[in-house]
C-alpha cells in the first residue's frame, strides 16, 4: 500500500512523522518483500511533480519499492527528520544541505537532481507597483536561509535593497502555492513564486517585480538528499528509488501532454498554466532527464552560502556534499551509462 501523509500543524514544532495526520492512501497491488520507505516534499509545485508522477505511475513500485510521500511544508523539518531517520528522501534544496553541514558539522548528502534550476519571478502585491515599493515591507520566505530565500537576497542585494535594513521576511510554510495564498490575504507585500504559479498571480492582478534568473541562472535547486547513515545500510532501497525517480523524470519528457493534464488533476492547477509550466521546465530542461546533478549549478550555491556568511574561508569543491555513488548505479542498471 502507498500512503500520501500531510503534515498535521502541530508537527511544525516537532519532527516525529508518528504525528502526521493521513489525508489520503492509495490501495495498490502488495509488493511482496518491498521495503516501504519515507520521502518529504515541501509543496504541491512543479519542483516536486517528478515524486508525484513516481508514486501515482507505479514506477516506484515497479522497482520493487513502497514509497510514502509525505508533506513537510519546511525544509529544516525536512533535516531533523532526515538525521533522526524518521525520512529517508529529503526532496529539497541542496542550499540546506550545505547550510546543515556546515553548522553541525554534518555529513547529509546530495545523492541525485530533481529540479537543477530555479525560475523565480519577484511578485508583488496589487498595491506594489515597482520594486522600490517594497522598502519597509514584508516579503514572505519559506525559511530565513537557504532555498528560494538565498535566491530572493541575491536579487535583492543586485537591486540595492539591503536585508533586514529595507525589508523584513516572515516564514510561510508550504512552498510556491503558500507564499501566492499569503499575497492574496495581503499577509505579505512581496515573495518569489515559482512558474507557473507566477503567472497565475500575474493574471490575478499582481505585480511583476522581477526575474530572478536575471542574477541566478545557473543553480542546484531541488535534490533527493540523504543520510548516509541510513543510506549506506539501505543502498538497494536506495537506488531503487532513484531508478523510480529517474524513470519520472523521462515520463515527464515523453508525455509532456498527459503531465499537464496530471498537473490539473492532481495539483489543482487550470490546464493553460499546467501546460505552460511543463513546457518551460522541459525546453528549458528544468528536469534533469537522467537525475544528473549540475556541479556547476552547485558551485553557485556554495558561492551564495559563502557570501550570507555560512561558509567560511576558501570554497569547498562540490564534491563535499554529493555522493553520486547511488545515481550512478541506478543510471548504470537503467542502461544509461
Amino acid at each position: 500500500m502507498l500512503a500520501h501523509r500531510k503534515e498535521g500543524s502541530r508537527v511544525m514544532r516537532g519532527i516525529s512523522i508518528s504525528v502526521f495526520l493521513i489525508v489520503l492512501v492509495l490501495s495498490t497491488p502488495g509488493i511482496g518483500g518491498a521495503q516501504r520507505v519515507t520521502a518529504g516534499y515541501v509543496s504541491k509545485d512543479l519542483n516536486y511533480l517528478p515524486f508525484f508522477i513516481g508514486l501515482k505511475k507505479g514506477l516506484y513500485a515497479k522497482e520493487g519499492v513502497q514509497v510514502d510521500l509525505v508533506s513537510i511544508g519546511r525544509a529544516d523539518i525536512q533535516l531533523q527528520a532526515l538525521v533522526a531517520g524518521e525520512l529517508h528522501f529529503a526532496n529539497i534544496n541542496a542550499d540546506n544541505i550545505i547550510i546543515w553541514n556546515e553548522r553541525t558539522n554534518g555529513n547529509l548528502k546530495v545523492a541525485a537532481g530533481s529540479s537543477n534550476a530555479a525560475p523565480y519571478l519577484l511578485i508583488g502585491a496589487k498595491n506594489i507597483r515597482k520594486l522600490e515599493d517594497l522598502k519597509g515591507h514584508r516579503l514572505g520566505v519559506a525559511s530565513l536561509t537557504g532555498g528560494a530565500t538565498s535566491i530572493l537576497l541575491a536579487y535583492m542585494k543586485s537591486k540595492g535593497f539591503v536585508y533586514p535594513r529595507d525589508f523584513s521576511l516572515s516564514i510561510i510554510a508550504g512552498g510556491t502555492p503558500a507564499r501566492l495564498s499569503a499575497l492574496e490575504s495581503n499577509a505579505i507585500a512581496g515573495a518569489v513564486l515559482g512558474i507557473p504559479f507566477a503567472d497565475v498571480a500575474v493574471d490575478k492582478g499582481f505585480s511583476k517585480l522581477g526575474d530572478t534568473m536575471e542574477v541566478i541562472s545557473t543553480y542546484q535547486f531541488n535534490n533527493i538528499n540523504i543520510n548516509p547513515t541510513w543510506a549506506e545500510k539501505n543502498r538497494p532501497a536506495v537506488v531503487k528509488f532513484i531508478k523510480g525517480h529517474i524513470q519520472a523524470l523521462r515520463w515527464i519528457y515523453d508525455h509532456p501532454a498527459d503531465t499537464a493534464d496530471f498537473l490539473t488533476k492532481e495539483f489543482g492547477l487550470q490546464a493553460p498554466y499546467a501546460r505552460r509550466g511543463i513546457d518551460y521546465y522541459t525546453k528549458n530542461k528544468v528536469y534533469p532527464i537522467n537525475g544528473d546533478v549540475t556541479l556547476a549549478g552547485l558551485k553557485v550555491n556554495i558561492a551564495v552560502q559563502a557570501q550570507d556568511g555560512i561558509i567560511k574561508g576558501s570554497l569547498p569543491p562540490p564534491e563535499k556534499y554529493i555522493d553520486l555513488s547511488y545515481l550512478r548505479e541506478a543510471q548504470k542498471e537503467l542502461g544509461l551509462q
